[in-house]
């Protein structure tokens, strides 16, 4: 069966490719689809938007139906969320912040999701979303991903306690486990303590983490503001070497954190880590990598900003390079790399140096490279 599935696979494949120039006929046939289906893409699934809400005023909060082909996500995993913004897909990672089973009382027939987005004015993304959503228009969505998720065998332990250290956004994962930890039909028996750091006034879902410190009898809540004197060492004091630590925030944060639980001896393989940090990528002294390009039989030499999509540095270098989505999904832009190193951006992979076949949309030079279009 499978190796039916898989002659099915390549056949679809190779047709794709030596017909249409796409990876399948699926991303050939969007446009048609999207007639009957808005946001049909392929490899993505749909999800409808139900309504949003400001909780502060760079703080949004999105309700979506996601399509019943969509997984299941697991309290702490993320989805990349992907909008048309100005005619242009464009693809940001989010935390779900709503337990898998967690009902929503205005629609109880439905499946839901809860994202919560951090706006950024200077955001190509999150800047403008809002203008670029409506309740009953869809966007899409990748499977559930990551994890930074509570397992079972940590809830199996009640001598265990849990510790969840939260600095900003950086609470959203942990409002899913603990909606997830409350919907069960027995309460978990490990202590469960929330460190979450925030700015004055910035603390997000006070009222339900209140709710569900009432619902989870040993659960405690710290909020805590540095501008108040709060500090890591007094708010992990409690914390052991046989505790579970969950860290999500700023990348500093958590460096912050480990710094403070190695001093405590607390040891390494009894942490969990998500935290935001821009992508860094080796690169020369002056933020640029060379570039061998042969493109229709002629050659030249360009230097592109080693921070740029190989797509976009082209651009900006004035030469024209074929490209569909964009983010990594039509394929369109693929060109063989003849050597160097390239960082996947979708996966953080690094390449082999030698011959590959590399998206240029989501592809960053590590090293000089030898590019063929």
């Amino acid at each position: 069966m499978y190796a039916k599935m898989n002659v099915l696979t390549r056949l679809n494949n190779i047709t794709a490719k030596t017909l249409f120039h796409t990876d399948s006929i699926g991303s050939y046939l969007e446009p048609i689809m999207q007639r009957i289906k808005p946001a049909w893409r392929t490899h993505w699934f749909r999800a409808q938007v139900l309504g949003h809400q400001l909780l502060r005023a760079d703080v949004v909060q999105l309700e979506l139906s996601p399509e019943n082909a969509w997984p299941q996500a697991i309290a702490g995993q993320h989805v990349l969320l992907t909008v048309e913004i100005n005619g242009r897909l464009m693809t940001r990672p989010f935390s779900i912040s709503s337990a898998p089973d967690q009902s929503h009382s205005q629609y109880p027939k439905k499946r839901v999701i809860r994202l919560t987005i951090k706006t950024n004015i200077d955001g190509a993304f999150t800047a403008t979303l809002l203008a670029n959503i409506a309740a009953g228009g869809y966007v899409n969505l990748s499977a559930p991903q990551g994890e930074f998720t509570l397992s079972d065998s940590v809830l199996s332990q009640p001598s265990t306690s849990l510790w969840f250290v939260a600095a900003g956004s950086g609470i959203t994962p942990f409002m899913a486990m603990l909606n997830q930890l409350a919907l069960l039909p027995r309460q978990p028996k490990n202590p469960i303590e929330l460190v979450y750091f925030a700015k004055v006034g910035e603390h997000l879902y006070v009222d339900e983490l209140m709710a569900l410190q009432q619902q989870l009898s040993l659960f405690t809540v710290k909020l805590l503001i540095r501008k108040h004197g709060h500090n890591l060492a007094d708010a992990l004091i409690d914390c052991t070497v046989k505790s579970q630590v969950l860290i999500c925030g700023p990348s500093q944060f958590k460096d912050d954190v480990d710094q403070q639980l190695d001093a405590m001896k607390h040891p390494k393989a009894q942490r969990q880590a998500e935290f935001f940090q821009a992508p860094t990528f080796a690169q020369t002294a002056a933020g640029e990598q060379h570039v061998n390009l042969t493109q229709r039989g002629q050659q030249s030499q360009l230097v592109l900003a080693a921070n740029d999509t190989l797509l976009s540095g082209l651009e900006q270098q004035g030469i024209s390079a074929n490209f569909g989505c964009r983010i990594g999904v039509c394929h369109q832009c693929q060109c063989v790399k003849k050597s160097g190193v390239v960082r996947n951006l979708h996966t953080g992979e690094i390449s082999q140096p030698g011959e590959q076949l590399i998206q240029l949309c989501i592809s960053q030079a590590v090293t000089p490279l030898e590019l063929e279009l």
